[in-house]
This record gives C-alpha cells, structure tokens and sequence, in this order.
C-alpha cells in the first residue's frame, strides 16, 4: 500500500476510538476499584442502591483484583496494623513485598476464620461469596477465567481496538493500588497533610493514577471519608464521581472529612 493510499480521516477515527476505549475503560476499571472495593465495600462511605454497587464494583473484579470480601478483608487488616508487624502489605518488609509479593502469602498472613470475622457484612452476600470468601487460589483462578472471557466478549463485539484499549487501561489500573501499597508508605516521597502515628504520604502522582487513592496520608487520618483529597490541589476523580452521584440521588449517606481536616497540620 502506497502512502498516498493510506486515508488519515480512518487513522484518526482509529486513534480517536482507541482513546474513547482507553478512558472509558479506565473510568469503570478505575472507580470499579476505588469507589466499589475500597470506599462503598471497604470503608462506607457512602450507600449506592445494590444494582449500582454491583455495576461499579464489577469493574473491580475485570481489573483482576480478585474476591471482593479477599480484597475487603486485606485492607481492613492493613487500616488495623498500619506498618507494624501484621499489615499486609507495609514497605517495612521489602518495597517489592509491598507492591505485589504480598499477594502470595496472605495465606499465612490472615486465616480463613479471621478474614470472615473482619467481613462479616459481605459475608451475607450470597454473590460474593460465589467470587470467594477465603485465600485459597481457586478464587484467583476463577477472576482470571472470567477476566479472560469478558475481554474474548469484548473483541468479539467491538475489535482489536476496543481490546487493545481495555487491555492498557487495566494494567494501568491494576497496579495503582499496589503503587498506594507501596510508594504511599515510603517516608521519602510525598507530604502529609495530617498528622497520623503510621507511615501514610500524599503522593500526587500516584494519585492521578489512581483516580485520588494516592492522596494516602488523608485518607489514613479519616478512613471513611468518601472524600481523599482534601486540600483543594488534591485531585480526587473518585470523590467527583461521589459527588454526582449524590447530586443524582443515587448516592446517600456520604460522608465528608470535618473542615479541621483541610488545614495543613504540623
């Protein structure tokens, strides 16, 4: 095919495709994980009507972060043990621990019996107990071989292009909240904004990937604030989203760090 042959109208179609997909798909995979797994499941923050946390914390689960009461109870036990002996995922053992060596020994880190006594509101959802309600590997299997057939779904209805994009959006996704886990926890990046006893850092480029996880430190002084960031620079996709939500009446019982919290403490 000549240069001549080659039509730039199709070329941009495909690029401006390509970067609907990707943010889109960065959208539902992102707050999948920050809105669904962490602030509505992990902390409530808020309350969504059971349609609509099933519809966002789906896009948790196709970012390939597993059972939702694992997930839930990991983090749980991590706000319980903030970098001491007992946090999961704490820097103190190894950076490469933190950011995914973790996720092979929480087996040895939090019994099946504790992990149900820290979820036991999720515990009464037949569904997710389906995804798994313990550390055993099938529940990993089965994320996998469900996120394999929704991308064989995907490209079958929309192509290579909607795939591609998907595909980058989640790696992307997938690793943000290990880069919370772990750059989040290093004393040499970032600032705190409050004072906390444990090691927690705002780090704004973590939370940009993030979609406002990053802004750690915030969130480690007020746990079950839907909102992370509180100085008005901290960039917060997830609290925006909430925020709509809320306007939209979809969104209740949302709550919001007291005014004290938005002044730098020293």
């Amino acid at each position: 095919m000549s240069i001549a042959a080659i039509n730039p109208v199709s070329i941009t179609w495909t690029i401006s495709s390509f970067v609907a997909w990707f943010l889109g798909s960065y959208l539902y995979h992102g707050l999948g994980v920050t809105l669904g797994y962490h602030r509505l499941l992990t902390h409530k923050a808020l309350t969504v009507p059971r349609w609509l946390m099933y519809l966002i914390v789906s896009g948790g689960y196709l970012t390939l972060m597993g059972s939702p009461i694992v997930w839930v109870g990991v983090h749980r036990l991590h706000h319980q043990k903030t970098d001491v002996p007992g946090d999961p995922h704490s820097p103190n053992e190894g950076f490469t621990h933190a950011l995914y060596g973790w996720m092979f020994q929480m087996d040895k880190i939090q019994s099946t019996e504790e992990l149900h006594t820290q979820v036991k509101d999720l515990m009464a959802d037949p569904l997710m107990r389906m995804l798994g309600d313990s550390h055993a590997p099938w529940q990993a299997l089965l994320c996998l071989i469900i996120n394999i057939v929704a991308r064989v779904v995907l490209f079958l209805l929309f192509g290579w292009t909607a795939l591609i994009a998907d595909l980058l959006a989640t790696l992307i996704v997938f690793w943000s909240p290990q880069l919370v886990n772990s750059v989040c926890h290093l004393p040499n990046f970032g600032y705190k904004l409050q004072a906390t006893k444990d090691n927690s850092r705002n780090v704004w480029w973590v939370a940009l990937l993030s979609l406002g996880e990053g802004w750690h430190n915030n969130h480690h002084a007020m746990p079950t604030s839907a909102r992370h960031g509180f100085a008005w620079w901290e960039v917060d996709i997830t609290w925006y989203t909430i925020w709509i939500l809320e306007k939209l009446g979809l969104s209740k019982k949302v709550i919001r760090p007291p005014e004290k919290n938005y002044q730098i403490q020293s």
